[in-house]
Parts: structure tokens; C-alpha cells; sequence
């Protein structure tokens, strides 16, 4: 068994033992071990021979509940380095967050070290070029009775992200949302990768005739306009949506946002109409497009995608209710 010894420890875990078995007398053991008789009083007064941690029963933390979960998240999910982690919350969350207070905050969930990766298994897709696409849609808390809908687009070689909110998610929604976002990029995009909601595919459809079983028709005007554009669409494995983890974590990282920002204050805050929330999730993504990440070389999803051959383009977040 492993014992912890503080740095100025007069004592060894044998001594201290000796001194608990000893019939002698306090000031006889003190004199014989060379050491003060507080120390003798101290190890017979104790059924252990290991030193006591120093820490406070109860650590205090400069971070929120909600801002704790983000970093958790930050690190679990996109396993973000703790650099990283610091610029997306201080842009994105709070500014005046402290590297020191997140690195503590790792610490205290145990997940201060970044686990190796795994070795990669042959014919596992793990990087790709530009254009590589995943495409998801998040439920957005209703608001004033009416339920919207944030369409969200990430371009996996650069990180960039392209939202835009509905108040409807069905295939006619999904492929106006795939025409402005092509449209918006500047490079070519060979791939797109989507669950298997009915507004992307009609693969579970069952009132069509001739169509393949747990297999898209091809009907499907999302999958018509990916034919159209050249552009391969693949769809998750069905009932596995972590397949398209990349955007599902990024549609988290909106949701702890949100939360964070209705409890700032000492009064809970309610956003006033939906033009109110859709504008901070249009600055959410702006700040997050602009904030320098170490998997990009400490660049920011913009400057990654401005040092590819091709013109340039803003990141935004559009309303089409």
C-alpha cells in the first residue's frame, strides 16, 4: 500500500508505528526519537500511520454549475486540450474565466489528462479534406408557445459552423438550409453527413411503392439536391447518432450556452422574443468561428478556412422562420 507523506514529515510510517505500540512514557519516546513531544502526542493519538490530506473538505469553485458542465464537455466529448477549452469559454461563455480555474476544474473531475487515442481501425474515415460536411437539426426550447428549430452545419477539416433557425424542420426546410449553406461556403463539398430524420431521408418511409427497405428511394428532394451538386450523402447507422458526433456535440455546446446565459445575474434571465434568443445563438456561433483552437494549429475556424485556395466568407447564423 501506497502512503502519502507530506514534504516535512519528521517521521516515517515505522516510526510512527513504534510510537503507537510503545508503553514508554511521552517525554522518553520524544527524547529517544529526537523529535517534540506534540509529535508523540499526535501518533498515539491515531489508529493510521499515513499523513492527513491538507485539502478542504469542501473545495469552493470560481465556476458555475453550468460553466463546470461545459468544460466537462469541452474535454469528454471533442477532447479539447485545456488551451483550447480556455479560448472557447472565455469567448464563447464567459470572458472572465481563468485558465487556472478550468485547469482546477479538470482536476476535480478527474480528467486533467487527455487519454491517448485509440489506434484507429483499418477503414475507419478519421480525417478529411475540405468539404467533408455534418449536417443536424436541435430542438430549441419553445418559446412564446411557438417551437423552433436550429439547422446547423460544420465543415470537419475547419471547424466552421453555419446555423440557421426554423420554426419548421421537414425536407423542405433541411434543402433551402443546404442551398444558402453551399451557397455560403466557399469550397466544394463532396460529402455530407446527416442522421435519419425524415427531413434529410425518407430511408424508414413506408408508404412509398418500390422503394428498397431501410434504404433511401432517392425522392427525397435533400437527396435530390445532393445528386444534383454532385455531392455523396451518407446517412448515420440507423438508432446511432453519436455516428455524427462532431455536430451533435457542437448542438450541446449551444444548449450549455443558453442555460449559462439565462442564470447570469442574480436574476434568472428569460430572453424577450425569439428574435432576442436567436440573436445570442447568432453571436454564440460568431465567437466561435473566430476563436483560435489547437487542433487547427491555433487557428480559428475562419482563418482556416481563408488559407484555402478560394475566396473568402462570413460566418452567421440566419433567421427563416
Amino acid at each position: 500500500m501506497e502512503l502519502n507523506l507530506h514534504a516535512n514529515a519528521t517521521t516515517t510510517p515505522k516510526t510512527r508505528a513504534y510510537i503507537q505500540r510503545s508503553k514508554k512514557s511521552v517525554a522518553q519516546l520524544a527524547a529517544e526519537l529526537g523529535v517534540s513531544e506534540t509529535t508523540i502526542y499526535r501518533w498515539r493519538g491515531r489508529t493510521t500511520v499515513g499523513d492527513r490530506s491538507h485539502r478542504p473538505n469542501n473545495l469552493t469553485t470560481s465556476l458555475s454549475a453550468v460553466e463546470e458542465r461545459a468544460v466537462c464537455e469541452l474535454r469528454t466529448s471533442l477532447q479539447l486540450p485545456l488551451d483550447d477549452i480556455v479560448e472557447v469559454m472565455q469567448r464563447c461563455i464567459n470572458a472572465k474565466l481563468s485558465r487556472s480555474a478550468i485547469h482546477r476544474c479538470l482536476q476535480r473531475n478527474g480528467i486533467s489528462r487527455l487519454a491517448k487515442p485509440d489506434k484507429p481501425k483499418p477503414g475507419i474515415f478519421e480525417t478529411a479534406s475540405i468539404g467533408f460536411i455534418h449536417i443536424d437539426v436541435k430542438y430549441l426550447p419553445a418559446l412564446q408557445r411557438r417551437t423552433s428549430y436550429a439547422f446547423v452545419a460544420i465543415d470537419r477539416a475547419t471547424r466552421y459552423v453555419f446555423v440557421e433557425i426554423h420554426s419548421r424542420r421537414d425536407g423542405a426546410t433541411a434543402t433551402g438550409f443546404l442551398k444558402r449553406f453551399l451557397a455560403d461556403f466557399p469550397h466544394e463539398v463532396h460529402t455530407i453527413l446527416t442522421d435519419n430524420g425524415a427531413e434529410f431521408t425518407d430511408r424508414f418511409a413506408v408508404d412509398k411503392k418500390n422503394k428498397p427497405v431501410r434504404k433511401p428511394s432517392g425522392d427525397h428532394p435533400f437527396d435530390q439536391l445532393c445528386k444534383q451538386r454532385g455531392i455523396q450523402h451518407r446517412l448515420t447507422k440507423p438508432y446511432h447518432p453519436q455516428t455524427n458526433g462532431l455536430v451533435e456535440r457542437f448542438n450541446r455546446r449551444i444548449a450549455e450556452a443558453i442555460g449559462r446565459e439565462q442564470k447570469r445575474g442574480s436574476a434568472r434571465r428569460t430572453f424577450i422574443d425569439h428574435a432576442d434568443r436567436d440573436a445570442f445563438i447568432a453571436k454564440f456561433v460568431h465567437d466561435y468561428n473566430r476563436t483560435r483552437l489547437k487542433c487547427l494549429g491555433y487557428l480559428a475556424p475562419m482563418q482556416a478556412l481563408a488559407n484555402h485556395t478560394g475566396p473568402n466568407t462570413k460566418a452567421g447564423t440566419h433567421n427563416h422562420s
